[in-house]
């Protein structure tokens, strides 16, 4: 990543990360959409369990934008609902939350049988207000995790007892 860029969050438009992620790329954007693995039960025959990709944060994916390159394209571009804004510009995303994300790409890719909290682990705040809202882990400090929630438009940065997480499942 360039000196001159910064990540922003995109919302999307319901199940349409994905096309959302290729259409930002086609006009040159580079987009990072974070999947995590689980196992869902088959629609039809529902004793069969298949593991696949979901987005880890429902309805969000992250676009780098360059110093060069126009901000507004990305507001238009189809599957994308909206950019995250903050006083009329794309909220800007700390590079480390990014690094994060992708460094836990292979813990996400896996179904542990327990619980093992480790920076990019998929979560659930299990009590309090942002109690059921998706998280990723980004750091573990003894007992305390600090994890990352989008909530209210912005993507919020929380401590939380290791106890008080749930991993999430399908």
């Amino acid at each position: 990543m360039r000196a001159d860029s910064y990540w922003a969050v995109c919302h999307t438009h319901p199940q349409a990360e994905r096309w959302a992620l290729s259409n930002l790329a086609q006009q040159g954007y580079e987009a990072y959409l974070p999947l995590m693995t689980v196992t869902r039960r088959d629609r039809v025959l529902r004793t069969m369990t298949h593991r696949v990709e979901v987005p880890l944060f429902s309805r969000y994916l992250f676009v780098n934008i360059q110093s060069e390159q126009r901000w507004t394209p990305v507001r238009y571009t189809s599957g994308v609902h909206q950019l995250l804004m903050c006083d009329g510009k794309p909220q800007r995303l700390d590079a480390a939350v990014i690094a994060v994300l992708r460094a836990g790409e292979a813990l996400r890719a896996q179904t542990p049988e327990k619980p093992y909290w480790a920076p990019g682990v998929p979560c659930r705040p299990a009590t309090g207000a942002l109690r059921g809202h998706q998280a990723v882990v980004l750091a573990v400090d003894g007992e305390t995790a600090r994890i990352g929630v989008i909530f209210l438009g912005h993507l919020r940065e929380i401590s939380v007892p290791l106890h008080g997480l749930v991993p999430i499942a399908a």
